[in-house]
């Protein structure tokens, strides 16, 4: 044991120097939007043990039921019972802290199956580094409970299976089937190992000789399978009523949502659920580093290579050995899921997160292509030295990309490698979604804490009807309280607007007085809707925008508004502006040419929406919005107070833009 001790030492420091920096930075992330969701699904799963077998039921969103709770209750126990937490800060951060915990015990698993597969300690250390050091999984594995929690447990029940098929007792297969159990706990897509371990289990049976041997593969194969069912049936709460209708009503809404959403991707707007059939494939490709993609690609050629290369008799059956077979299982559950997206088209959103555990096999087939560089015959070069030429590459490209995740702290969850246009300015958020889960708010308020350094702060309304009642949570008390909401007044600043949400960049917002950049593209802006808090030039150009606008017609009146058309901007003026004005919603409805491609959306057939807040300029309320730059049928504009309700509504013919 002290030996074996040892010879993980390194691997050992390299995640607890990992532990070390997530606890420096573990408070520069926001709380995003789904946390409480999560919080209650593991609430609701303890009152269905507990007292009351319908609780599940309860959750608002039917979807959101069948989410297992084999890491939220965990969370919830040790944060809210054990160590008995109240302030809210406290507990989104020891959340934060423990999901990124299980994050590296991923990356060590990461290290134990990829020494497995080559019996070299670097090329392990590599590998584990290439999990570790994905921005986007890097960044949510902080504050996202979800995708990258399921893409470490992904690898942790691989480590299982490589166990089980080299001990192939009852008791490894037992271990294993607990093992994926959970893993179907956590998402649904756990099926995918579930189904590829059951088909090369099935091929062992065909493959084995003599009765005895087939005996024994068909019963570590049920051991297996039993197991793996008794403990997703054991963790799921909402399957004990009636598990077979249940499974697979989990499965039809896992699989196909039922949400509709709009979805940005490559400049253009699709329905969630008819996205192209590239849409994972893409995005993995342009968000991951160029390092990870080339040694995977190149482990997976050198796995498909092998399997040809053993001719017609290939198979996951002994004939093939252990790093071959384990090869042949990574690969199927990297590419698998993909084909079925592209087949299937279900229903998704939000970059690839739903297949972040593609992330963790596909680093592993990367340990394939370092044991074939380190074999690579170089004429006059000895193969220690190429393996080691290879080494030191990978570990360069590593550290280009610590250098990068550096350099946009802490906004990695938004990297992009060099495959997407980063010099273009805000090319990116025109073509893709991005600060989707509004975890960049923090850093407005960290701002607008700065500038004001001992008044109240009154936020506009928008954030407190969408992320700002969760995200502010992550404050320090004192800091909470800094923080009002007076709708009988103007607020001070509004954060964000639409460059957090799926909608369009709106650069014509009241004026701005800070942004948030990465690769030249705006995440988050603080706005004044008082031009005496912006810089004089600013006003002065807001104003020649206000007076420019009225020279012409309105092209519609209502509500006391009036509506200018003014080149690529659209501006609502009222004449009358009561205190208080300024925090209603004027929320417009943008209907492309287009739109059959927007077709299906629940609620929303065939438009986006764009909510645009105001300024008071001369005594006026100002609004404006910058129209996308392609070919519309017409606008409609609506405004409401408080959130609740049309007030009125108008709409613009609009042929060309």
């Amino acid at each position: 044991m002290i030996s074996r001790i040892r010879f993980h030492s390194l691997a050992w420091g390299l995640c607890a120097l990992f532990l070390a920096a997530g606890l420096a930075i573990v408070d520069d992330h926001g709380v995003p939007w789904h946390t409480d969701t999560q919080r209650f699904i593991a609430i609701s799963t303890v009152n269905a043990v507990l007292h009351d077998a319908q609780a599940l039921l309860q959750i608002n969103f039917n979807a959101d039921r069948f989410y297992g709770a084999a890491f939220e209750l965990p969370l919830l126990l040790l944060t809210e019972r054990v160590l008995d937490m109240e302030d809210p800060r406290h507990v989104y951060l020891a959340r934060h802290v423990l999901t990124h915990l299980f994050f590296l015990i991923g990356g060590f698993c990461c290290y134990l199956l990829a020494l497995r597969l080559s019996g070299d300690r670097l090329v392990a250390l590599l590998v584990m580094l290439l999990f570790l050091l994905s921005p986007r999984l890097y960044a949510q594995s902080f504050f996202n409970s979800k995708d990258p929690v399921f893409a470490s447990a992904f690898v942790v029940a691989l480590l299982f299976a490589s166990r089980a098929f080299d001990k192939d007792s009852l008791g490894a297969y037992r271990q294993c089937g607990m093992a994926v159990g959970l893993l179907v706990n956590l998402r649904i897509m756990g099926v995918v190992l579930f189904a590829v371990v059951l088909v090369f289990r099935a091929w062992a049976w065909f493959r084995a000789e003599g009765r005895e041997a087939r005996r024994r593969a068909a019963m570590t194969t049920g051991a297996f399978a039993l197991w793996g069912v008794v403990v997703l049936f054991i963790s799921l709460p909402y399957l004990w009523e009636d598990p077979v209708k249940h499974f697979a009503e989990y499965w039809t809404t896992s699989t196909n949502h039922p949400a509709i959403y709009r979805v940005l991707f490559r400049g253009e707007l699709f329905p969630s659920a008819a996205l192209p059939w590239d849409y994972v494939l893409h995005w993995f490709a342009i968000s991951q580093p160029p390092v990870t993609l080339l040694l995977g690609l190149l482990g997976l050629g050198l796995v498909v290579r092998g399997v040809f290369r053993r001719g017609a008799d290939a198979g996951p059956g002994a004939a093939w050995g252990g790093e071959l077979r384990f090869g042949v299982l990574l690969a199927t559950c990297f590419a698998l899921p993909l084909v079925a997206f592209a087949l299937l088209r279900p229903n998704t959103l939000d970059d690839w997160r739903h297949f972040y555990f593609l992330h963790g096999p596909f680093c592993l087939l990367a340990t394939f292509a370092l044991m074939g560089l380190r074999q690579l015959p170089v004429r006059g070069l000895r193969k220690r030295w190429v393996g080691g030429a290879a080494g030191a590459l990978t570990a360069a490209g590593l550290c280009v990309v610590v250098v990068q995740m550096a350099q946009i702290h802490p906004n990695q969850h938004l990297y992009f490698n060099f495959l997407a246009d980063r010099k273009t300015p805000e090319r990116l958020r025109a073509r893709y979604e991005m600060d989707y889960w509004s975890v960049t708010l923090p850093q407005g308020y960290e701002y607008l804490l700065r500038q004001t350094p001992s008044a109240a702060i009154n936020i506009g309304e928008e954030y407190f009807h969408t992320n700002h009642r969760w995200d502010i949570r992550i404050l320090s008390a004192t800091d909470r309280r800094r923080f009002t909401r007076d709708p009988s007044r103007d607020p001070d600043f509004y954060l964000g607007g639409s460059t957090l949400q799926k909608s369009l960049p709106n650069d014509l917002f009241p004026p701005v007085l800070h942004r948030v950049k990465i690769y030249n593209n705006t995440i988050l802006t603080v706005v004044a809707p008082d031009l005496s808090r912006v810089d004089p030039a600013v006003a002065d150009e807001y104003r020649a925008l206000h007076r420019a606008a009225m020279a012409g017609e309105p092209a519609a009146r209502a509500g006391g508004y009036e509506v200018y058309l003014h080149g690529s901007r659209l501006m609502w003026v009222k004449e009358a502006c009561e205190p208080g004005a300024l925090g209603h919603e004027f929320q417009l409805n943008f209907y492309p040419a287009n739109a059959y491609r927007l077709l299906g959306y629940q609620q929303k057939q065939g438009y986006f929406e764009l909510s645009v807040r105001g300024a008071r300029v001369d005594g006026k309320c100002l609004g404006a919005a910058r129209l996308p730059d392609f070919a519309l049928t017409r606008v409609r504009l609506g405004q409401s107070a408080d959130g609740v309700g049309t007030l009125w509504e108008v709409e613009v013919p609009l042929m060309e833009n």
